[in-house]
C-alpha cells in the first residue's frame, strides 16, 4: 500500500513541476521572448509541456483516407509537362512525382 501511495505522490509532483513550467513558458511568450531569434524553442517547449498535461489534443492520422484517395486520383491524372504517369512521393503525402521528376500537388 505505501508503494501506490508513493507513486500518486510522484505523478502529483511531476504534474505541478509540469504546471509551473508552463506558466513560465507562457510568460515568456506574454512577454514576447518567442519572437526573438533564439526565442524559437519557448514556443516548441510550450507546446510540448501542454500535451503532456493533456491540454492539446495529439494530431489525428488520416494516412490510410489520404492514401486511399491519392490512389484515385494518381490513376486518373497525368503529368501536367510531360504526360506520364504520377506516383504519390510517399505515403500519407498529398503530393505526387512522374519519372522526370516534375511535383504536383494533387489534393489539398
Amino acid at each position: 500500500m505505501p508503494q501506490s501511495n508513493l507513486n500518486i505522490n510522484v505523478i502529483a509532483s511531476a504534474k505541478t513541476e509540469l504546471h509551473q513550467q508552463l506558466i513560465r513558458l507562457g510568460d515568456m511568450i506574454g512577454d514576447g521572448l518567442h519572437l526573438e531569434p533564439d526565442g524559437k524553442w519557448i514556443a516548441k517547449e510550450y507546446v510540448k509541456v501542454a500535451r503532456a498535461l493533456g491540454y492539446r489534443p495529439k494530431r489525428a492520422n488520416h494516412t490510410a483516407q489520404i492514401n486511399a484517395v491519392m490512389l484515385k486520383r494518381v490513376a486518373d491524372v497525368p503529368c501536367g509537362q510531360c504526360g506520364l504517369a504520377l506516383k504519390q512521393t510517399k505515403s500519407g503525402s498529398k503530393r505526387a512525382v512522374c519519372a522526370n521528376g516534375h511535383k504536383w500537388q494533387l489534393l489539398k
